[in-house]
């Protein structure tokens, strides 16, 4: 019964810091490249329309790197 409450634990706790490591936050272009490449650009100081711009150029320039783009909102 204890091994299993610990085994419960440490399961909890790992797919709970996966989950924080991959949070993504709000006015952030994150960009992935066929490579496995990943970037991500914060746009978190400009208005809401400068943010769709901005994302959508870089995603336009990094479809010619096989990458694309997108805005977490």
């Amino acid at each position: 019964m204890v091994k299993m409450a610990i085994a419960a634990l440490l399961l909890s706790g790992t797919v709970s810091m996966l989950y924080s490591c991959t949070k993504k936050e709000s006015g952030v272009c994150y960009c992935s490249y066929y490579s496995g490449d990943r970037t991500h650009y914060d746009l978190r100081d400009l208005n809401g329309q400068q943010q769709i711009d901005s994302c959508n150029r870089l995603n336009e320039l990094a479809s010619n790197f096989a990458g694309s783009c997108k805005l977490k909102k």
